[in-house]
């Protein structure tokens, strides 16, 4: 229960910090948010590699794989949705909702706004010591097939925002 106060207070620390810190540090900025998102994705990067590392696929139960991965990509597709059609309706004016170019663009930012609540799920299961339940491991799975899932779905998307590119054949293969 320590772990899980702990990492619910980083988690509220870290949201009120990066409210205030544009404002603090002034001029310097740039330099912050870059140093920032270096060790941001070099975190996000150790998570997603110790998860997958313990993870193992049983493919005698590829079935429940299949139901698996629909249930992981409907808990990423539908806030996705959600929050591409708040942006489109609540926050952009009707002039726009027509606009091919505001659909592109908030389809994208949308894409990053969604929450995903596997990868907290899993985190939180594991600081509260349940990493041998099988709901650890129900929701290791569903974590995985939910960055696969936001994977698949950021190809088209880039390809939809700056077209067929020979450069994206590198996704795509």
């Amino acid at each position: 229960m320590k772990k899980i106060l702990l990492f619910s207070f980083f988690l509220v620390i870290g949201l009120v910090i990066s409210q205030f810190l544009p404002t603090l540090v002034g001029e310097s900025y740039s330099m912050v948010k870059t140093i920032s998102n270096a060790l941001l994705y070099i975190c996000l990067a150790f998570i997603m590699i110790n998860v997958g590392r313990e993870f193992e696929v049983d493919k005698t139960r590829w079935k429940s794989y299949t139901e698996d991965y629909f249930i992981a990509m409907a808990t990423a597709v539908f806030p996705w949705i959600f929050v591409a059609l708040y942006y489109m309706f609540v926050l952009l004016p009707d002039i726009y909702w027509s606009s091919g170019e505001a659909w592109k663009e908030n389809l994208l930012l949308s894409r990053f706004a969604a929450p995903t609540s596997a990868g907290i799920l899993f985190t939180m299961l594991a600081a509260a010591g349940l990493k041998a339940s099988w709901v650890y491991k129900k929701v290791q799975v569903l974590a995985i097939f939910d960055d696969l899932d936001t994977i698949l779905l950021m190809i088209p998307l880039q390809i939809m925002m700056v077209g067929m590119r020979w450069q994206l054949g590198g996704l795509l293969s």
